[in-house]
């Protein structure tokens, strides 16, 4: 696997840029209930993936969240992105399993490391349609939830709508964060089940909002 390779200073140059490519492609970018993932315990936080905008969306929240994140992305998309590494992504190749199992592994010590880490998660694996449901999730959002055992875990929706301007505008719902203890039951088909029910009700939220103009705890990002 591709282990991240953080720099400051290139999180510093990339910022500035990353900023200004959104507000050049998108009108505005609003995000609900931002303080939620502000915790001093390990965060995994995961999102849809219904456009290849998703990643630098994830880049530029995490400026707003903790202060060391870390974000899985699929190994042909890494190598292609390979400076990713230095803003802290790393590697999986889900079709694999012994490569899966080690790209868990090492998100869980980035997660023991420091209680104050978060870990971004894509786990549906491939950009499918925002309205697409069910839900399908890989089982490695829950086997790093277990193997981590005291941590947050928290669903992001993400959406992408035209209203009114003629380049699109970004809105992100953080959902309820689930606290989980080592005492808790893991047992990973049952608990990928459920964050999947978690996202698709975050989703559905943010649909609901955005159809009822219902904006007013969303948090104007530019």
């Amino acid at each position: 696997m591709l282990e991240a390779n953080k720099s400051a200073w290139f999180k510093k140059i990339f910022a500035v840029y990353n900023r200004n490519l959104l507000k050049r492609r998108f009108h505005s970018f609003q995000v609900s209930d931002v303080n939620v993932l502000r915790e001093q315990k390990p965060q995994i936080i995961y999102l849809n993936h219904s456009s290849w905008w998703d990643g630098l969306i994830a880049f530029e929240l995490f400026r707003y969240f903790s202060d060391d994140n870390f974000v899985m992305m699929e190994e042909r998309h890494l190598k292609r992105l390979v400076l990713f590494r230095r803003l802290g992504a790393f590697s999986v190749v889900r079709e694999n399993p012994r490569q899966a199992i080690e790209s868990i592994n090492y998100a869980v010590n980035l997660l023991k490391e420091k209680p104050e880490r978060a870990v971004w998660i894509f786990p549906q694996g491939e950009i499918l349609p925002n309205d697409s449901r069910p839900l399908h999730f890989f089982r490695g959002l829950a086997r790093i939830a277990e193997k981590v055992g005291d941590c947050s875990v928290v669903p992001g929706a993400i959406r992408y709508e035209f209203l009114g301007d003629f380049k699109p505008e970004v809105f992100v719902k953080i959902g309820e964060p689930e606290h989980f203890n080592k005492s808790d039951d893991f047992e990973s088909k049952r608990l990928t089940a459920n964050f999947e029910r978690q996202l698709t009700k975050t989703l559905d939220e943010l649909k609901r909002d955005i159809i009822s103009g219902d904006t007013s705890r969303y948090r104007k990002i530019f």
